[in-house]
């Protein structure tokens, strides 16, 4: 299972390359685009959060897509917007036809209508987490699009995950392993990724809130606040789903996601290190139960394990 992360900075490639990391992705920023469209409509998922996460602009694309070659790693391009305009879809293909010059592994696509002028352009396509691949079925119509490569859901439980493999083990998978989870679904989420609320489910979390219960007693009420807190504050305030690599490992999942295109590169350097560490602990185990034993926890593991709230796969422990 190779380890996939973010390349928000070119400088640290090297670094994240030494650590263990054998594929990259990335999105990109256009102005012409903005002038055209306005600040709020996304070419990618992060693009509300501008340079930050999309550090490049699509004509130094190219070049960083090269390096990433030269270095023996695969790299793919981000256009995973919920949806967009039939204007913002003929701009698009301006894009593809740059980067089919290039030797990227895919493009990552969250809806058919981008589908469509990929193959036109004869791009490899990777279906997005935001295109919502739920079951063999639609993994199935995606694969009829041309698609090479699902990135499940990072709500999916592993018997879900192990199903949709299992009825077609001729398509590449992909699953989440680290960092920035959703509370909600991304593939049914309309709203925006940006600097100005961060999202609205971090917006609803930061809002005042109040309890209105129909039966309201001191019992009742105390498990709904006690509830309500855990939902604030934990689940999956961190994300982490290493305790299933042995998993994955057994399922042939070609690569393992650690999340955020805008969070700081040193600290996605460290994960980095840690899963491959835990990669290389369960390629050598016979059993779930000896990788749980000897797998390697993230530093504040005493927030991040608690109760699963911010584990990707609870069901392996909890």
């Amino acid at each position: 299972m190779n380890i996939l992360v973010p390349l928000n900075n070119i400088e640290f490639l090297k670094d994240y390359i030494n650590a263990g990391a054998g594929e990259f992705y990335m999105g990109f920023h256009d102005e012409e685009w903005n002038k055209n469209f306005g600040n709020y409509s996304d070419i990618n998922r992060m693009s509300g959060y501008g340079k930050r996460a999309n550090c490049l602009s699509i004509y130094e694309i190219p070049k960083v897509i090269n390096l990433v070659k030269e270095n023996d790693a695969d790299i793919f391009i981000t256009f995973n917007s919920a949806s967009y305009s039939d204007d913002e879809l003929e701009f698009i293909r301006k894009y593809f036809k740059i980067i089919s010059g290039t030797k990227a592994n895919g493009i990552i696509l969250s809806n058919p209508d981008v589908m469509s002028i990929a193959k036109e352009e004869g791009l490899p396509i990777v279906i997005s987490t935001i295109a919502g691949a739920y079951n063999s079925d639609i993994v199935q119509f995606y694969k009829k699009e041309g698609a090479k490569r699902i990135i499940l859901p990072r709500d999916l439980s592993m018997e879900e995950i192990d199903t949709i493999i299992n009825i077609d083990r001729n398509m590449e998978y992909e699953v989440f392993i680290m960092r920035n989870g959703c509370k909600f679904s991304d593939s049914n989420c309309l709203g925006f990724h940006r600097t100005e609320m961060c999202s609205i489910c971090a917006d609803l979390d930061k809002c005042n809130n109040e309890i209105n219960i129909f039966d309201d007693n001191f019992k009742s009420r105390s498990s709904m606040e006690c509830t309500d807190n855990l939902l604030r504050d934990e689940f999956h305030y961190f994300s982490c789903g290493m305790c299933a690599i042995y998993d994955f490992i057994r399922m042939n999942i070609n690569a393992g996601k650690v999340v955020g295109r805008s969070d700081e590169c040193s600290s996605i350097c460290e994960d980095i290190k840690l899963i491959r560490k835990n990669i290389e602990i369960a390629s050598q185990c016979n059993s779930r139960e000896e990788y749980l034993d000897k797998m390697i926890f993230p530093e504040n593991r005493s927030i991040m394990c608690t109760n699963g709230m911010s584990c990707y796969y609870p069901e392996i422990r909890f």
